[in-house]
């Protein structure tokens, strides 16, 4: 199958939890298709699930009822307000938290059956290394790094780009800084993304290996707005439409819908 028939993959993680990976996939995903993308999000955090609650939604489904054939895909997709549709996870379960050779088969051909229906599937990912991230990483076209400027979050992020360019050769991430300083967001979020591609620069690509690039694509402010949007189980362009990181999440859209980085998936 051509990569032109098919929907482009996004996967949108994070080294730490905390980071806004969340929220930050979902108004990427209203802005998507505002765009005119026909866009699918999937909850592929497999037991801590949220996005259900951040968009004020009750699914009658999840994705684990489809992986164990009790429903079929169509009856766990929700249709959302903003217009993309969201396949919901269940959270508080260790039902498909590992990765197991059955899990990857049976995900990578559900995800095949959904491919040619959308124009862009985003894989809002768990927070950290485990298997099952890692996992919807490579099989994505497009590595999205959310990461804030504190240390630690920074510190996992360079870890999770330690493992996925030494373990499976993803060599291109799109970066987006999140939580910058709100009085010069892009400039303290360019020296964000200076500062771990230096770190990623000089323990990554010592060894001879292909060199690791974090593309920055864009940062988002701190924004009270987000706080509000998520109490409030609503989107950011519903409650507060000029708000600053409202207004900064379709040009973060236009940066990923940009030549992409890397193709075919990895294995």
């Amino acid at each position: 199958m051509t990569s032109e028939l098919r929907a482009r993959r996004y996967a949108v993680i994070s080294g730490k939890g905390g980071v806004g990976k969340s929220v930050i996939t979902a108004n990427l995903a209203a802005a998507f298709a505002l765009a005119g993308q026909r866009t699918l999000v999937i909850d592929a955090d497999l037991g801590l699930a949220n996005l259900d609650v951040i968009l004020g939604v009750n699914p009658t489904g999840t994705i684990q009822d489809v992986l164990a054939g009790s429903l079929a895909v169509e009856e766990a997709l929700v249709h959302t307000r903003a217009g993309f549709d969201l396949l919901p996870a269940g959270s508080g379960t260790l039902e498909n938290s590992l990765l197991t050779p059955t899990l990857a088969s049976t995900l990578q051909k559900l995800i095949d059956t959904l491919e040619l229906r959308y124009d862009a599937i985003l894989f809002d990912a768990g927070a950290g290394i485990g298997e099952v991230v890692l996992f919807f990483a490579r099989l994505a076209d497009e590595i999205v790094l959310i990461v804030t400027p504190e240390p630690t979050s920074l510190m996992d992020a360079y870890a999770t780009v330690k493992i996925l360019a030494r373990r499976f050769g993803c060599a291109d991430f799109r970066l987006v800084v999140n939580q910058a300083d709100p009085n010069c967001p892009e400039e303290s979020g360019a020296r964000v993304a200076k500062h771990l591609q230096q770190v990623v620069t000089r323990f990554l690509s010592a060894d001879g290996a292909l060199p690791v690039r974090l593309h920055h694509v864009g940062s988002l402010p701190k924004d009270p707005a987000v706080g509000r949007s998520i109490s409030r189980q609503q989107l950011l362009a519903e409650i507060e439409p000029k708000a600053p990181v409202t207004v900064l999440i379709p040009r973060l859209v236009e940066s990923l819908r940009a030549e992409p980085l890397r193709r075919p998936h990895l294995p």
